[in-house]
């Protein structure tokens, strides 16, 4: 775990709106890492039964813990996108 939340409400990431402090729990379904000769990120998508969220992690090439299958709370601002909302650097919490 990275710090205690913040946010007591679940909010569902269909309902995610940008530039708003949010709390989801849901499941990875995918991990990605970028490769060696970009800069280091790692980007979670998690589904939380009602759609997806993308959990970017800059600066990191591995987060111990963060695979596939695994059940995750994750906190942030929520960015702006066209396409499925995305929250940099959050707090996470793997249960």
């Amino acid at each position: 775990m990275t710090g205690a939340m913040l946010v007591e409400r679940v909010t569902p990431a269909r309902d995610l709106e940008p530039r708003t402090l949010a709390r989801v729990q849901g499941r990875i379904v995918a991990v990605q890492v970028e490769p060696a000769d970009a800069a280091p990120k790692v980007i979670v998508r998690v589904d939380d039964g009602t759609g997806f969220v993308h959990a970017v992690f800059m600066g990191r090439r591995e987060i111990p813990g963060i695979e596939p299958g695994r059940s995750l709370d994750l906190e942030g601002r929520v960015c702006e996108t066209g396409a499925e909302p995305k929250i940099y650097n959050p707090r996470y919490e793997i249960r």
